[in-house]
């Protein structure tokens, strides 16, 4: 499952969403808008889409599905402006093993991080 917001994503309600029958592993990985980039203070970053980021997002999915043996997947990615420590994204997986849900989780943030369909702009401090 996929989802693009522009709303706060609230992390600590994403385990309650996975499925987990038949799983022995939860993982879930939330990425934050960090303080500092490339050696610069920010003040945060913003986001915007550029084409069709569920259909980009949709195709992470189905590829992180093919490789892993999961019971259930969630990428969740926000749109607009957003402060230094609020949640870019979040990845979760569950799986009969953790070595599935961990790659799944991984894989996840590494496709999040070359997706094409987003537009980022670094929010640097005066």
């Amino acid at each position: 499952m996929i989802e693009v917001t522009d709303k706060p994503i609230e992390a600590s309600e994403i385990f309650e969403r996975m499925a987990r029958d038949g799983s022995g592993s939860v993982v879930i990985h939330v990425g934050v808008v960090k303080p500092v980039v490339e050696g610069n203070d920010t003040a945060g970053i913003k986001f915007a889409p550029d084409g069709d980021i569920e259909g980009e997002m949709h195709d992470i999915e189905e590829k992180i599905r093919a490789k892993h043996e999961l019971t259930d997947f969630l990428l969740v990615r926000r749109m607009g402006e957003l402060a230094v420590g609020d949640v870019i994204m979040v990845a979760a997986a569950s799986a009969p093993g953790r070595d599935a849900a961990f790659g799944a989780c991984r894989d996840a943030v590494e496709e999040n991080k070359k997706m094409k369909r987003v537009k980022k702009e670094e929010l640097f401090q005066d």
